[in-house]
């Protein structure tokens, strides 16, 4: 009977994994982006202008990457401890 309901629910899940580490690599590039392009117009005035705001992208893409392997690696630890569980309650009916 909840065949369906555990699909669906394995779905979203999946989901919604999928969208927190896509989220979470492109707002820490953003970030890194951000923060060099501040840096170059507000705090040197332009004197460094687009030096700063690439550092800043190649800053922002390695922390999104390094983003990316930790949220996967814990996600797939909490999916295996889901599927552990799932087993053993499957092992005593």
């Amino acid at each position: 009977m909840g065949g369906i309901k555990e699909e669906l629910s394995s779905l979203f899940q999946s989901f919604s994994t999928a969208t927190t580490i896509a989220l979470s690599v492109v707002f820490s590039t953003f970030a890194g982006v951000l923060t060099g392009y501040y840096l170059d117009n507000h705090v040197f005035k332009g004197r460094t202008t687009p030096w700063l705001t690439l550092i800043g992208l190649l800053f922002g893409l390695a922390g999104g990457v390094n983003n990316f392997f930790l949220l996967t690696k814990r996600f797939n630890q909490e999916k295996e401890k889901q599927d552990k569980k799932k087993g053993e309650t499957d092992k005593g009916k």
